[in-house]
């Protein structure tokens, strides 16, 4: 998902063209987590997403021992490494298009030592190629549908919620909207590899996919119906982030009820006057073995 916050106010200016690997740094999370990333307002904003509201883990999705979960727009990883703390004997299969952080993704599962399958391709349809619009300064909103009056629309009106929550340095952040806008959608264009689900299903001989987490920036769509009738049986849990534009949310909730799952769907605070909602996707049937109780989450000592 998208990030803002108001370290982004003081962000040096980033040089458009960007070399790879150039923009990583280190970076201590507040749980003690070391990790390389782009920069702090997006990380911390994934951090608080991902480690503190939990946003992949709630509403009844839980991971049993031994889980396989597909981690579609993976990011710098912090959702794999997230995976890797609730359920240390999961397999993750993570998948992040943008070159330069893509290399990010493999140091950081590397250096905490998560079993995951990394896959620097998007997931679509159909197999090919197709150009990635990729932001720098806020790679969350990085695109293959890339329209930047939807993208700025997206940011300005979580900057407006985080003024509105009162947090702390967002007068000033708001005082210089214009030329942060300006600064956080500067842009690189990749050309990287697609591919439909199903293939990768078959390829990896995955029987079975525990949870299904997909944010991958108005793709998910194009996601879901890359995943053949056989496949879908073999998906028991699902997190979708979708962008309600042109029915898209719509479209989400009855594809996944059309294949059995109960669906949830969920506007974050931080999101209102935007078009981003979560689904969460429950199978009725999902058996005791389904939900074997996983390790509590503790902190990880660094």
């Amino acid at each position: 998902g998208p990030a803002a916050g108001p370290a982004a106010a003081t962000t040096a200016k980033a040089p458009a063209a960007l070399p790879p690997r150039a923009a990583a740094r280190r970076y201590t999370l507040p749980n003690g987590l070391e990790i390389q990333h782009l920069g702090k307002a997006e990380t911390d904003h994934f951090y608080d997403d991902i480690f503190v509201k939990r946003v992949y883990y709630k509403n009844g999705i839980r991971l049993r021992p031994s889980a396989t979960v597909f981690d579609v727009g993976a990011n710098i990883g912090l959702f794999t490494l997230f995976v890797g703390q609730v359920c240390p004997t999961a397999r993750v299969y993570s998948f992040e298009p943008a070159p330069p952080v893509f290399e990010i993704l493999r140091a950081n599962v590397a250096r905490h030592g998560v079993q995951a399958t990394l896959f620097n391709e998007g997931v679509s349809d159909r197999p090919g190629t197709a150009e990635l619009t990729f932001y720098p300064s806020s790679s969350g909103m990085s695109s293959f549908h890339a329209d930047l009056a939807e993208e700025q629309q997206v940011f300005r009106a979580i900057l407006e919620n985080q003024h509105r929550a009162r947090m702390e340095g967002m007068d000033e952040v708001m005082a210089h909207m214009d030329e942060l806008m300006e600064e956080r959608f500067k842009s690189h264009l990749f050309a990287c590899r697609l591919r439909p689900l199903s293939e990768v299903i078959r390829e990896q001989g995955i029987t079975r996919i525990d949870l299904l987490k997909v944010d991958v920036q108005k793709s998910e769509l194009q996601v879901l119906a890359g995943i053949e009738d056989a496949d879908w049986p073999k998906i028991r849990q699902v997190v979708l982030e979708v962008h309600d534009i042109d029915g898209g949310l719509d479209k989400a909730v009855s594809t996944l009820r059309a294949r059995g799952f109960r669906v949830q769907a969920e506007q974050d605070d931080l999101y209102e006057s935007s078009p981003i909602y979560n689904l969460y996707g429950t199978r009725d049937d999902l058996g005791r073995d389904d939900l074997a109780p996983t390790h509590p989450p503790q902190e990880i000592q660094p």
